[in-house]
């Protein structure tokens, strides 16, 4: 069971935490910029020019300018919301192709194999909850698995359960020799309930 590169979770985590901050700086940038045209900061701020003196003159004397500015903040605004939330979607697995061959070609869905490994898992005892996700390419999958569990006192029998039984499993069902595993334990033994995805 190892991380493995396939994950790249710090990765990710750094490419949005920076996005998310370059975001409030403009937002704040933005508000404090509307906040100065609205009188906020006084009359005086208020009617002063936004852009140096040559930058003014030439904005207000060309008709396109103030147009091809917005046009250009909302391009720029667009990208940069496409990309925040394409930092959010996962990369988990559409379809994978278990055979193929002149009488056709066997597929399964990358979601039904980790709802389907999260349903056995969810069997334990013990365990409350558990998910799984197939992330990566069809040539070289990784799993993702989370369990909650209620038992904080002994994680290594269902770690030993997991890698036993439940790993071994869907690797041969799905043809694989080698799947590298991200396990989630999370532990809280005061739900009496047990919800399974």
């Amino acid at each position: 069971m190892t991380r493995g590169r396939a994950f790249g979770r710090g990765i990710a985590w750094g490419n949005r935490t920076g996005l998310v901050l370059l975001g409030l700086i403009l937002l704040v940038a933005g508000a404090a910029a509307l906040a100065c045209g609205l009188g906020v900061f006084g009359a005086n701020a208020a009617r002063s020019p936004l852009l140096p003196g040559p930058v003014s003159t030439f904005a207000g004397s060309t008709s396109w300018f103030w147009p091809a500015v917005a046009a250009g903040g909302f391009v720029i605004g667009a990208v940069g919301l496409g990309w925040l939330l394409a930092q959010f979607r996962l990369d988990r697995l559409g379809r994978m192709r278990l055979d193929s061959g002149p009488s056709g070609i066997t597929e399964i869905g990358g979601k039904q194999a980790g709802e389907t490994l999260a349903d056995q898992v969810s069997t334990y005892e013990g365990v409350r909850h558990a998910r799984a996700s197939l992330r990566g390419k069809p040539d070289a999958p990784a799993l993702d698995l989370r369990v909650t569990s209620q038992d904080p006192a002994h994680p290594d029998a269902l770690i030993t359960r997991l890698h036993d039984e439940a790993l071994p499993n869907l690797r041969t069902a799905l043809g694989l020799e080698r799947l590298p595993v991200l396990i989630r334990l999370r532990f809280d033994p005061g739900r009496r309930t047990r919800v399974v995805h």
